[in-house]
């Protein structure tokens, strides 16, 4: 079962982008001009549908608490697109909002258990996966408070963890640290694995089984997607396709096709082609885009 905005889905038959944003505000780092708040949100709808033009199926938003996450505005995104729109759950980390610092783990689990099993923000839109991240600082007692209340959390709803890394080095302690609270590895996507320096550091960080994004396709400012292709092509020869999720975390509203960005449709127009002329398979397309994202996306049976 998959959780939406709109409702429970048995499965999504396509293409899913497991790491978009369709609303979020991240002005207290970047300036008010890149948020994606309601002005935007007919746009972000008629962006989506080209993509869906193109065979997207469903799109996960990683908004979360801290970070702008709108989910009565996701609904009506997903309403006016027709297209499924899984939300999350979590704490945004940079910076950890206060409710992380007066809050004890127990109390922090269960905000996160009631936005999966009950609904968000007074609502009864509920969250299919939990997102949690680190910033750029040494990893604090404060983040490992929100790890171990995400772990506890994900055992009781049976949702998986989406992790944002600000270094790939960090995805050692991301998997480590939520294994050690009992989430098994593929029940974990850890995030902008697209910076690794080369592929032998995903194969490294592959051997604990969790899944990696491959991410930021169209966000040239930090590769470009040739440079992603490579990377992408090395991991499937490497026999890693099983273990990679293709998206293009669309996060700012220059990003958006009416203001000149690739928006939603980044992977499909552009990096498709670039993973087809290195002799990436269909199959294996289908595979990071289609059964990989559903794997993290349907609810496992709560262990507790």
């Amino acid at each position: 079962m998959i959780r939406t905005v709109t409702g429970d889905l048995a499965a999504i038959d396509g293409p899913i982008l497991a790491h978009e944003h369709l609303q979020i505000d991240l002005c207290c780092q970047k300036g008010p001009e890149v948020v994606l708040g309601e002005a935007e949100q007919a746009e972000v709808a008629s962006d989506l549908g080209k993509a869906m033009r193109q065979g997207l199926k469903a799109v996960v938003d990683l908004s979360v608490f801290g970070s702008g996450r709108n989910v009565g505005g996701l609904k009506k995104i997903s309403q006016h697109a027709g297209l499924p729109v899984i939300c999350a759950a979590g704490f945004y980390w940079d910076p950890l909002p206060q409710l992380v610092f007066d809050s004890s783990v127990e109390v922090l689990r269960d905000i996160l258990i009631h936005e999966v099993n009950v609904g968000i923000d007074g609502s009864t839109i509920r969250a299919g996966v939990i997102k949690i991240g680190t910033d750029r600082e040494p990893i604090s007692a404060d983040s490992e408070r929100v790890f171990e209340a995400a772990a506890l959390a994900a055992l009781a709803t049976g949702a998986s963890v989406v992790t944002h890394t600000s270094a790939v080095e960090q995805a050692y302690w991301h998997i480590e640290t939520l294994q050690r609270f009992g989430v098994a590895p593929e029940r974990i996507l850890v995030s902008h694995m697209g910076a690794a320096k080369d592929v032998a550091q995903l194969i490294d960080i592959g051997r604990s089984g969790a899944f990696m994004g491959i991410d930021k396709v169209g966000f040239i400012a930090r590769r470009s997607n040739a440079e992603l292709a490579d990377l992408v092509s090395d991991a499937c020869a490497a026999g890693l396709e099983n273990q990679v999720i293709l998206s293009s975390d669309v996060a700012r509203k220059d990003r958006l096709s009416h203001r000149g960005g690739s928006s939603y449709s980044a992977v499909f127009v552009d990096f498709f082609p670039l993973l087809r002329e290195r002799g990436v398979s269909e199959q294996q397309i289908s595979t990071m885009m289609c059964q990989n994202p559903q794997k993290i996306l349907r609810l496992a049976h709560p262990l507790n």
